[in-house]
């Protein structure tokens, strides 16, 4: 055989076996992709290609009503133990590193470090601090500590840092610190978000996250879809009146020697809440020592934002309620007289005045002015009864949730005859804001109606919800019309006349006010508390066409008890402020009337 022959076979013998492995690969190609085993190699390859992973969306960030950042996110770092790569050096200079670092407890430090973990089956640890009352928690650093700890583990001369890991985690921030941190709430170490603003709209912020395969192919990589982000949130707040309003009632507090205090600062109009202060003050970027202690009975007791969860009796503010329904059914009008004797007998029990005196001869603009206590309970015992009374209570909102969007409101308390365990002398003390408590946004949201012509609208924080698909502007909501506007303007002006007269505290040159003020005791288990007061002082203005309404309550002053020295120069020195940052203009016609008191 040539040389040619032996070739040819040669070459028809490799084509042959080509052929023959081309054939068995495509035979295997289709058992794969068709045979009985199909799926498991599918699942195989998906498993090799891929990891399952859940991805959280970014947490929608929270404005002001003029676009200045109250909560974003950043990142934080867990402190954690590999035990397995610690050496007996790493063991010491773990502990004294961070606790220089972070100015945390040696000991505590080296105690978790060292301990058998191993034996308990834990090969890696989160390490914690604890707080105040104990309580553990996981400790972070930011970014900052985190660089300096990286380049100590990266050092071959640092300290040995042998099994501490940093783990990334986001983080809430809050860069106005304590300013609105009671309205705001706090988003905790899982990203959950509790109390405020962050407790009720928390699914909104928070987004939805969602479970994926993520590639391992580059170019598959790229096409994992994005969770649904969270929406971001402007509030009805105004950042510059929030922090004027705070700084005037944190004065207020340190001059009264007051334990605690609240101011919210309404559009009555709308409904959107301007300002909400409360002291003492919290920092959402450090709530922890906000959080419940655990009692004896196991009950905690935070109340984070005081303007919806915190109760009180509110005293004579709710004056103004009273005789707005007398008023509306026509039971009496401003001139209707009332001769006092210092006391008044309702369901076999005795009421008298705030200052145990008799004011004689009384038109009921006077009543108001001089908060007479019996004037009122005459007016619901004698002009109103029990059924018109509560009827008119329920309308305006008393005992109700107000609705605002702010997490953890309560409702207070109504007792009616409905209920087995009220009696006749309630409806007396209830005329003047005694055995009946409120929480300050209930109060105000009463009044509201009033200080707007007798429309009622539901208060609310979030001025504009801006999502992936856009903006929305969530539009006001009427509660109700619980008087005429002819009842709500006439009671108005009775309170802008009584007011002058009741106390010069609240007197701003130039502009017309109408208020009231309060002083209420405080209830306890075994009655009312002989030395503590609540002061307070709810007012609006400026009239006739109102554009805040402001209530201002302080718990427990040292310096005086009552509402007209304490709580009404704090409504006088904000309103002052109030009217220049609104750019209100003065009256400048010669009926300009400072009416305040």
């Amino acid at each position: 055989m040539n040389a040619e022959g032996v070739t040819r076979r040669r070459i028809r013998f490799v084509l042959f076996l080509m052929a023959g492995a081309v054939t068995a690969l495509v035979v295997q190609l289709v058992r794969v992709q068709f045979g009985p085993y199909a799926p498991v190699f599918a699942a195989r390859a998906e498993y090799g290609a891929s990891r399952v992973e859940k991805v959280v969306p970014a947490r929608g960030q929270i404005y002001d009503r003029n676009g200045n950042l109250l909560a974003s996110n950043g990142t934080m770092f867990y402190l954690e133990i590999e035990v397995r790569q610690l050496t007996e050096l790493s063991q010491k200079d773990i502990p004294l590193t961070l606790s220089k670092l972070q100015l945390l407890p040696l000991e505590d430090l080296y105690t978790e470090v060292t301990a058998d973990w191993a034996a308990l089956g834990q090969y890696r640890i989160r390490l914690t601090r604890k707080d105040a009352n104990g309580n553990p928690w996981p400790i972070t650093v930011d970014k900052t500590v985190a660089e300096v700890i990286n380049g100590f583990l990266a050092d071959p001369l640092a300290p040995d840092l042998s099994g501490l890991d940093l783990v990334a985690a986001p983080k809430r921030i809050y860069p106005a610190g304590t300013i609105a941190g009671h309205v705001l709430g706090f988003v905790n170490q899982e990203g959950q978000g509790f109390y405020g603003v962050e407790g009720y709209y928390d699914e909104w912020l928070s987004g939805k996250p969602i479970t994926i395969h993520r590639q391992f192919i580059p170019l598959e990589a790229r096409l994992q879809p994005d969770p649904p982000a969270g929406v971001n949130l402007v509030l009805t707040i105004d950042l510059a009146v929030q922090q004027m309003v705070e700084t005037a009632l944190r004065e207020a507090i340190e001059s009264s020697l007051a334990e605690s205090g609240q101011v919210i600062v309404m559009d009555p109009r709308n409904g959107e809440i301007l300002a909400m202060a409360a002291w003492p003050v919290l920092d959402p970027n450090h709530y922890e020592p906000w959080l419940p202690e655990t009692t004896e009975e196991g009950k905690g007791n935070p109340v984070i934002t005081p303007g919806v969860a915190g109760t009180y009796e509110p005293g004579s503010t709710f004056k103004v309620v009273t005789m707005a329904a007398a008023l509306d059914l026509d039971r009496v009008k401003p001139e209707t007289e009332f001769i006092d004797t210092g006391q008044i007998e309702v369901g076999g029990h005795i009421i008298r005045n705030w200052d145990g005196r008799s004011w004689g001869q009384q038109t009921m603009i006077g009543c108001l002015q001089h908060s007479l206590n019996v004037c009122l309970a005459w007016i619901a015992a004698d002009k109103l009864g029990a059924t018109d009374l509560y009827a008119y209570l329920n309308r305006f909102g008393v005992g109700q949730l107000t609705g605002v969007d702010l997490a953890g409101e309560v409702s207070g308390k109504l007792r009616t005859p409905r209920d087995p365990d009220w009696t006749e002398p309630d409806m007396g003390t209830n005329s003047f804001g005694q055995g009946v408590s409120v929480t300050p946004m209930q109060l105000l949201t009463a009044v509201s109606a009033i200080a707007n012509h007798g429309e009622m609208v539901q208060p609310h924080i979030v001025r504009q919800v801006v999502g992936p698909q856009g903006a929305y502007w969530p539009q006001p909501t009427i509660l109700g019309r619980p008087i005429t506007r002819q009842t709500a303007e006439t009671l108005t002006t009775m309170l802008a006349q009584s007011l002058e007269g009741e106390t010069r505290y609240a007197v701003v040159p130039g502009y017309r006010l109408a208020g009231k003020t309060g002083t209420a005791q405080i209830a306890t288990e075994k009655g009312y508390d002989p030395k503590w007061t609540v002061a307070s002082f709810v007012g609006w203005g400026p009239l006739p066409e109102p554009r805040f309404l402001v209530l201002v309550r302080i718990d427990k002053p040292a310096t005086a008890p009552w509402g007209s020295v304490i709580a009404a120069p704090v409504f006088q020195e904000i309103t002052e402020r109030l009217v220049v940052m609104m750019g209100l203009p003065p009256e400048t016609t010669g009926a300009q009337a400072a009416v305040g008191g």
